[in-house]
């Protein structure tokens, strides 16, 4: 019982993560061709990029990705380089939007 209030107590905290990671994600116009679920025909969704990488061992790669775009990570999409078609992405930025996205594999 004590571990559910704990968790019922986290859930304001997480709401308000998930809200600020959505939020990152629109201002890094990540939501111009990824969407939560495979929904959207330009790239795939971040549910099957968490079920994809969700061991975690390529972390560091996702990272990589997310801040300079390229090709050849899925299947023949190309993602814009930063500046092109999307917003520039820090590393603090990109390793926040990674992690959200891999979490989501336990959804």
């Amino acid at each position: 019982m004590a571990s559910s209030l704990l968790f019922l107590g986290s859930l304001p905290a997480f709401s308000d993560m998930h809200a600020d990671m959505q939020q990152l994600a629109e201002d890094k116009q990540c939501l111009s061709c990824h969407g939560r679920t495979d929904d959207t025909p330009r790239a795939p969704g971040f549910k099957s990029i968490a079920a994809k990488y969700s061991d975690g061992e390529m972390r560091g790669y996702l990272v990589d990705v997310v801040m300079s775009g390229g090709e050849d990570h899925w299947g023949s999409a190309t993602m814009p380089e930063p500046g092109e078609k999307r917003a520039e992405v820090s590393e603090e930025e990109a390793q926040q939007l990674v992690d959200w996205i891999l979490g989501m594999h336990k959804e």
